[in-house]
């Protein structure tokens, strides 16, 4: 005879409300030894080794990547750029750079190039300027723990969380990969102005102002949207002046300065040609027309690029708007002008944007915690949360990110090998034409131009008027055979003479 053999009424207890008893006891643990581990962490060492630690870390992790992507000849015109300037004005010219048509200084009025082409004269150029670039992507970590720690008044997890989201932020790990920009000695420079202009230093405050407009004119701007960021916190007097100065800086390089340079006129006008073809005829243009530039904004783009911003860390500004409302104008007329990609979409432009996002992160953090005995606290979960999709959007959309395989980087293969042998075969005096990837090889010298090697094309006498010699990787470029032969073809036709050709480079010299 069976029975009834039913659970005991004890056992639906036990699995119910008990587990629930022990699972929260343990999570109660949890929260109680993390906080446990955090009090043995606030101490004044920790407090003042911690972000430098963590901003040495960084700087060995850019450094070693951008050395790396550069032995694979992967950065390109972004470096390239700035070795035909130095090698211009260690030669005592004007630092013309040939793709460009235009004087560096005419370009962004980035004075600041001069000390730098300085340390060039003594050290390996290329590797100086990816190492000091990424010491200064590196450096913000310190201020931004500072800020965290300082006016947020966040605890050692808060601070941590969002130190590690700057490490990962995607713009970070882009810039520190799209050649040498003097844009990213201002990055460090804006967010020590901030806690300067916050502490009353206002000498700091002055040299640092000054660092950042030399590295570029338009960070006038951006200076002049801290500025603002001092007045909402009631610094009224230096606020004011600094949005003054900063605006007035941008202003006369955009008016004076940058027209004496290049050819007359401000070099960035055609940027904005849908608006206007003057100064004042391109303001006109937006301000009688402002659907037009909000649709601009709000393209796809521009969709993109905002969302590459705030998104990795978790729109957190958005809490907090007042810190990232002022340099809205300046983010505005990057997304409308029409410029050339130089690279990774143009990640130099973030940085102007990235110390308000930043900020307004720090203080986001701030009001979503919880005062605790001195500092606020805020909810771990919402800390791991930020990390995560940090994290997330590092490895989706970073110049770094694991799917790139920055492991097998600066290992050069036989198509490497014939590149550099085609560049050393180019005389220094020669006017040379070459695809991206061999143009940082024979860039340091007074003629050196880019070849699009975008889409096939066909060569013609303009364009190959006042060139010596020519490189084409076709490795990099995909072409079909069948153009890449009618390329070479009319080469031949125009008194070019193929001198070398392995691994998919070739190298064409203009007969005597």
């Amino acid at each position: 005879m069976t029975g009834d053999r039913r659970r005991p009424a004890w056992t639906d207890e036990w699995t119910g409300e008990h587990v629930a008893v022990r699972v929260h006891e343990a999570r109660r643990r949890l929260d109680m030894s993390l906080l446990r581990a955090q009090a043995r962490l606030e101490t004044p060492a920790v407090d003042r080794s911690l972000p430098w630690i963590a901003a040495c870390a960084l700087f060995v992790a850019l450094s070693l990547l951008a050395l790396a992507k550069s032995r694979d000849l992967g950065l390109g015109p972004g470096i390239g750029f700035p070795l035909q300037a130095i090698h211009l004005l260690e030669g005592g010219r004007p630092p013309v750079v040939s793709e460009l048509g235009l004087n560096l200084f005419a370009v962004q009025a980035a004075f600041l190039f001069v000390p730098i082409a300085f340390l060039a004269r003594s050290l390996p150029t290329t590797e100086m300027l990816l190492v000091v670039q990424a010491f200064a992507l590196a450096l913000p970590v310190v201020p931004i723990w500072r800020i965290a720690r300082g006016p947020a008044n966040l605890r050692i997890g808060g601070a941590s969380a969002l130190m590690a989201a700057y490490a990962l932020h995607p713009s970070i790990h882009n810039l520190n990969l799209a050649g040498f920009h003097t844009e990213a000695i201002a990055l460090p420079a804006l967010f020590l102005a901030y806690l300067a202009g916050r502490r009353g230093q206002w000498v700091r405050l002055g040299l640092l102002s000054l660092l950042v407009v030399t590295a570029r004119a338009d960070l006038g701007l951006a200076l002049g949207a801290l500025g603002l960021v001092l007045v909402l916190e009631d610094r009224r007097r230096p606020g004011w002046i600094l949005a003054a100065s900063g605006t007035a800086w941008f202003v006369v390089m955009a008016m004076v300065v940058q027209p004496m340079f290049g050819h007359g006129e401000y070099p960035h006008l055609a940027a904005f040609a849908a608006f206007g073809d003057t100064v004042p005829g391109v303001l006109g243009g937006m301000l009688s027309d402002p659907f037009g530039v909000v649709g601009e904004m709000a393209s796809r783009a521009g969709f993109e690029k905002s969302l590459l911003l705030l998104a990795p860390v978790l729109f957190l500004p958005l809490i907090r708007p007042r810190y990232l409302l002022p340099v809205l104008p300046l983010f505005g007329l990057y997304l409308v002008a029409d410029v050339s990609d130089l690279g990774l979409g143009n990640p130099q432009q973030d940085v102007a944007t990235l110390p308000f996002v930043m900020i307004a992160a720090a203080y986001a953090l701030q009001r979503l915690g919880r005062l605790g005995v001195s500092r606020v606290l805020v909810d771990r979960r919402i800390l791991s949360v930020l990390v995560l999709t940090a994290l997330v959007f590092f490895v989706r959309d970073s110049a770094s990110s694991p799917y790139e395989q920055p492991w097998d980087w600066g290992r050069r293969d036989a198509v490497d090998t014939a590149r550099l042998t085609a560049a050393g075969m180019v005389d220094r005096w020669d006017r040379v034409l070459a695809t991206p990837t061999v143009f940082p090889l024979i860039a340091e010298r007074a003629t050196a131009l880019v070849l699009d090697d975008s889409t096939p094309f066909l060569p013609d006498p303009e364009f190959v008027a006042d060139i010596d010699v020519i490189i084409f990787d076709e490795s990099a470029a995909g072409w079909p055979r069948s153009s890449i032969r009618g390329f070479g073809g009319v080469l031949g036709m125009l008194y070019y003479e193929e001198r070398f050709a392995e691994e998919g480079v070739h190298l064409w010299v203009l007969e005597p």
